[in-house]
């Protein structure tokens, strides 16, 4: 074969492999065309055919509210919380908007600690957790509640006839550490809280009681590690002064680490 054969050989051989190339390149690119188009028809079908379902939800007679129910509702009341939310008996179930309803009543009403508002066939369950004061404060010249998160709230119903004790204070990080002295001083003096009126610090730092029958108690420093052992003590010379005296003016505990407490009278011994 001449040489001149051979080269158009050759190019018809490199002209065939390179339109097959072309032709299998250009039927992958249609393949995939077809497949974008297929699947874009999909979504445009499944998208307007979700849209159509819930158009069909939004207008059915079927999916409205027909009652609500409020529970754990105890010093708020249940026809004030029905006021406050967005929806009411006869609104589309499925247009109510859960968590932002939450937020808000949470926003509007600091006594309760938490609210839970879920779907149910034909009607909204809430579901209410109100605070409860461990501490009375004065807020804005009112006596308000304030509980262990240190969030204040007004004080509803019976709440204000507790006994729980009233913190003064002059900062925000007294009352802090007050609310924290409570907690820990509620789980091991038992009913003797009911026996404090006030509680603050001094100038110097002590923690400062004054009871129901106006004696003040001069705790001292906090010592988390000897409050039960301190108390128990307390509980002695507390109990045995007002067995022998009228009146007590003081207790002061702030020599306890010494082994000592200076109790002061304020009338004569009892006959």
């Amino acid at each position: 074969m001449t040489t001149k054969k051979r080269n158009r050989y050759a190019y018809k051989a490199v002209h065939t492999i390179g339109s097959s190339r072309r032709n299998k390149k250009g039927r992958k690119s249609l393949k995939i065309f077809f497949c974008l188009v297929f699947c874009g028809g999909s979504m445009y079908g499944l998208y307007f055919g979700v849209n159509e379902l819930l158009n069909i939800a939004y207008s059915s007679d079927k999916i409205i509210i027909k009652d609500i129910d409020i529970f754990g509702a105890k010093n708020v009341a249940k026809a004030e919380m029905k006021e406050l939310l967005p929806f009411k008996i006869g609104d589309n179930l499925l247009k109510v908007n859960l968590s932002r309803t939450e937020d808000e009543i949470k926003r509007l009403k600091p006594e309760l600690k938490n609210i839970s508002i879920n779907r149910r066939w034909q009607k909204v369950k809430i579901e209410l957790y109100e605070r409860t004061p461990e501490a009375f404060i004065m807020q804005n010249g009112e006596l308000s509640g304030i509980d262990f998160d240190d969030k204040p709230f007004p004080l509803r119903g019976f709440m204000g006839e507790m006994k729980v004790p009233r913190i003064i204070y002059k900062t925000d990080n007294e009352r802090i550490q007050i609310l924290d002295f409570i907690k820990r001083f509620k789980s091991i003096c038992g009913t003797f809280l009911d026996n404090i009126l006030e509680i603050k610090l001094n100038n110097t730092g002590d923690i400062i009681f004054i009871t129901t029958d106006n004696a003040t108690i001069v705790w001292g420093e906090e010592m988390p590690e000897h409050l039960s052992h301190k108390f128990k003590k307390f509980q002695e010379i507390y109990e045995d002064a007002i067995s022998k005296y009228s009146k007590i003016e003081y207790i002061n505990m702030t020599l306890y680490s010494s082994g000592r407490a200076i109790v002061k009278p304020a009338e004569t011994l009892l006959q």
